[in-house]
């Protein structure tokens, strides 16, 4: 129909190749997450303009909605460019993981974004997660510093959890044999 030589038969079988791999848990949660920022991210705007109802639907792409935020940023001006750096590279992410041709570059972008997150929350694990950087950004995007706190408590509940117990249980075996 195109009438430029295009396979459609080739089309489909590259189709179907591409379902039957099987997800990578990592690209899946950078989608997951990016996909909840960007939701997190319309519950902010709809909080900083004085008429949100007026923006048309589905209208505002996600480097756009950085953009709205950074420019409507009430708190200190560094504190949203950090946002706005923070939200850029996580996108920068999501389209490097979405995007077969740009695979090369995802853990350096992810190191990147790795690096923004701990700009916004220093208590962040060093070797951190998409969740772990989501968080981070949505915490900051918030003026309750009782969900830092908390997030801070969660962390280091985590590496007792998952650091320190099974090191002593490691020891505790030791010792019995």
């Amino acid at each position: 129909m195109a009438q430029v030589g295009y396979d459609s038969l080739e089309g489909v079988l590259r189709l179907t190749s591409a379902g039957e791999r099987e997800l990578d848990p990592f690209v899946v949660e950078v989608l997951t997450y990016h996909a909840a920022l960007e939701l997190e991210m319309d519950h902010l705007i709809a909080r900083m303009l004085p008429r949100p109802d007026r923006l048309q639907g589905g209208g505002l792409g996600f480097k756009h909605k950085i953009s709205v935020i950074n420019a409507a940023w009430r708190g200190r001006p560094e504190d949203g460019d950090l946002l706005a750096d923070a939200l850029t590279r996580y996108n920068d992410l999501r389209n490097a993981v979405a995007h077969a041709d740009q695979h090369k570059g995802v853990e350096r972008i992810f190191s990147a974004l790795s690096a923004a997150g701990t700009l916004i929350n220093p208590d962040q694990a060093v070797n951190p997660t998409p969740y772990d950087v989501a968080v981070s950004i949505c915490a900051f995007m918030g003026e309750d510093p009782g969900g830092r706190r908390l997030l801070r408590t969660l962390g280091e509940f985590d590496d007792v959890i998952n650091s320190h117990l099974p090191t002593a249980f490691e020891r505790s075996a030791d010792d019995d044999t």
